[in-house]
């Protein structure tokens, strides 16, 4: 069953809640493909709910990444859904 951008995005938010994640690891946890994850952070970035930081050299691999991380509204944002 196909999910919804929306319960997406909460994957993601619930995701880099607790620790700052790579569009890659993204890809992984949430089960879905590098262009849902990289639209759907541009997304919650552009509404406030993370930061997208861009790494121009990963110590893994000497490519560059994006490391994305929860904000303040992004964490009231969870809290308040769960009420």
């Amino acid at each position: 069953m196909k999910r919804s951008s929306y319960e997406i995005k909460r994957a993601i938010l619930m995701h880099v809640k607790e620790e700052p994640l790579s569009y890659a690891a993204l890809e992984r946890k949430v089960n879905t493909g590098h262009n849902t994850i990289k639209n759907s952070c541009l997304e919650l970035e552009k509404f406030g709910q993370v930061k997208i930081k861009r790494i121009d050299e990963h110590p893994a691999n000497g490519r560059k990444s994006f490391s994305v991380s929860i904000t303040r509204q992004g964490i009231e944002t969870i809290e308040k859904e769960k009420v």
